[in-house]
C-alpha cells in the first residue's frame, strides 16, 4: 500500500507541472490563429478562426489551473481538491475534443462561397491601388509562396493582366530567390505556381493537425493524472475494522 501510495504520489508531482507546461501550446495556437484572422481576413471571412482561438486560451487557462491542483493534490490529502481536479479534467477532455475537431473541418473545407470571395478579391486587385485588400493579396502570395487563386494562370481572367499590357502577373508572385523576375507569364519557373486557395487552407490544415496531436497528448495526460488520484483515493480510504461487541454485553 505504501509503495501504490507512493508512486501515484510521485506520478501526480510529474503530472501536474506537465500539465501547466502544456498550456504554452494552445496559448500561443490562439495567438497565432488571431494573427492568422488578422492578416488574412479578407480571404477566410466570417472571423471562423476565432472561435478555436477563443477556445484555445480557455483550454491554456483551465490547464495551468488543473496542473497547479493536480501538483496541490500529490502533497496533501484534501478530497475537495481531488473532486476540483477531477472535475476540470472532465471539462478539459471536452473542451480540447471540441476545439480541435471544429478547426479541423474548418481547415478542410473549401466552399464555394470562399472560392467566390478569393476570385471577387483577386479580380478588384490594383498593384496602383491602396486598397486594403489590394495589399492584402500582395501579402498572402509574398507570405504563403503563391500566385493566383487556384494556380498562377488564374491572372489571365483578371482585369490585372490586361491592364499590365504586358502579360504578366504581379510582382508578389515573384519567387524571393530570382531579383530579375518581372512577373513574366512565360517565365513560370521564377514565378509561385500553387493557387493561394489550397495553400492557405493547407496552412491552417498543417496548425490544426498539430493541435489534434497535441490533444491526444494531453488527454493521455490528464487520463494518467485521473488514474494516480483514484488509486490515491482507494490506497488513503482506511480499513475496515471489527465491531468489539464486548462492549455491548
Amino acid at each position: 500500500m505504501c509503495s501504490t501510495a507512493w508512486i501515484s504520489k510521485l506520478l501526480l508531482a510529474v503530472v501536474g507541472p506537465l500539465l501547466s507546461g502544456s498550456a504554452v501550446v494552445p496559448g500561443l495556437g490562439g495567438l497565432f490563429l488571431l494573427f492568422i484572422n488578422r492578416s488574412y481576413r479578407h480571404f477566410i471571412g466570417n472571423d471562423y478562426l476565432l472561435l478555436p482561438a477563443s477556445l484555445s486560451f480557455v483550454v491554456a487557462g483551465l490547464l495551468l489551473l488543473t496542473g497547479i491542483i493536480g501538483l496541490c493534490v500529490a502533497f496533501n490529502q484534501r478530497h475537495c481538491q481531488r473532486g476540483t481536479f477531477l472535475y476540470l479534467v472532465l471539462i478539459l477532455f471536452g473542451l480540447e475534443v471540441t476545439t480541435g475537431t471544429i478547426g479541423y473541418i474548418n481547415s478542410v473545407r473549401v466552399m464555394p462561397a470562399d472560392l467566390d470571395r478569393f476570385n471577387e478579391i483577386f479580380r478588384n486587385y490594383n498593384s496602383n491601388d491602396s486598397m486594403s485588400e489590394s495589399r492584402a493579396v500582395d501579402r498572402l502570395q509574398k507570405n504563403m509562396h503563391c500566385c493566383g487563386v487556384r494556380n498562377y494562370t488564374d491572372w489571365t481572367q483578371f482585369p490585372w493582366y490586361v491592364q499590365s499590357g504586358n502579360d504578366s502577373v504581379p510582382q508578389s508572385c515573384c519567387a524571393r530567390n530570382f531579383t530579375t523576375c518581372k512577373g513574366d507569364m512565360e517565365e513560370p519557373e521564377l514565378l509561385y505556381t500553387q493557387g493561394c486557395l489550397l495553400t492557405l487552407r493547407d496552412e491552417l490544415q498543417w496548425i490544426f493537425l498539430f493541435t489534434l496531436g497535441w490533444v491526444v497528448a494531453v488527454c493521455c495526460l490528464q487520463t494518467l493524472g485521473v488514474l494516480m488520484i483514484c488509486l490515491r483515493t482507494n490506497t488513503d480510504s482506511a480499513p475496515y475494522q471489527l465491531l468489539n461487541t464486548d462492549n455491548f454485553s
